[in-house]
């Protein structure tokens, strides 16, 4: 599988040497503006990015940028909308809206989530949830924000874990809504470890980790009562 980089994927996306004159301009100008503020937040955070860097990354002046976004806070809900745009675009949607079963579709969210490095680190975990952990005690309306954006992921997979259940891969009874909270936070959580340890085999033994915990009626091979395995007590 190949290796997927957000911030890579932001600097080849679309964006125009337009001038600011026209409609087109205007748009392509906010476009290199909302990229280079994703690129530079991705690296370093919200807090240690400046607005002045932000138009230096962008090639634009102040007066450019302060057109379009009057604050850091409104270029950070903008970057917040394209982190959370980029997530369906490159892992949501290819992992959960191709062909196969609902078991298939989470095993192949499960794969793209252990492939999230940094451009020069094996790990950096998913923008959305560096986002999260940086802000959300420091600004009540990206809280809201964010708390918005891991609602729709959290119904996204909730969709696949149901139709998981209809086809016999999950007990009749089973939550799809409470299985899909506890599968992404998992391996939301394995993320933010990768990001200290910056062990990426352990990331990828650990979001599949989170696919084979789920209660699948037909256990994947290798997962079950194990007694060797950690976690399991010997009678």
């Amino acid at each position: 599988m190949a290796t997927r980089t957000l911030p890579a994927k932001v600097a080849r996306s679309k964006g125009a040497r337009g001038g600011k004159g026209t409609r087109k301009g205007r748009g392509d100008t906010r476009g290199r503006i909302v990229l280079a503020a994703a690129e530079l937040i991705h690296r370093q955070g919200v807090n240690a990015t400046s607005l002045d860097m932000v138009a230096r990354a962008a090639g634009v002046n102040r007066g450019s940028l302060y057109y379009f976004f009057r604050s850091k806070k409104n270029l950070a809900r903008a970057v917040i909308d394209h982190f959370e745009g980029l997530l369906a675009t490159h892992y949501l949607k290819p992992a959960l809206e191709g062909e196969g079963g609902g078991r298939e579709k989470i095993e192949r969210l499960a794969g793209l989530y252990s492939q999230m490095p940094r451009l020069e680190a094996p790990c950096c975990g998913c923008p959305i949830g560096n986002l999260s952990l940086e802000v959300s005690g420091q600004d009540e309306e990206l809280r809201v924000q964010l708390a918005g954006v891991w609602e729709r992921i959290f119904g996204r997979i909730e969709g696949a874990l149901r139709q998981a259940r209809d086809e016999g891969e999950l007990p009749p009874g089973a939550d799809a809504g409470a299985l899909a909270r506890a599968f992404f936070s998992q391996i939301q959580g394995a993320h933010i470890i990768a990001r200290a340890t910056l062990d990426a085999a352990a990331l990828q033994r650990d979001c599949r980790r989170a696919f084979e915990g789920l209660p699948w009626i037909f256990p994947t091979a290798g997962t079950g009562t194990d007694e060797s395995a950690p976690g399991v007590r010997k009678e």
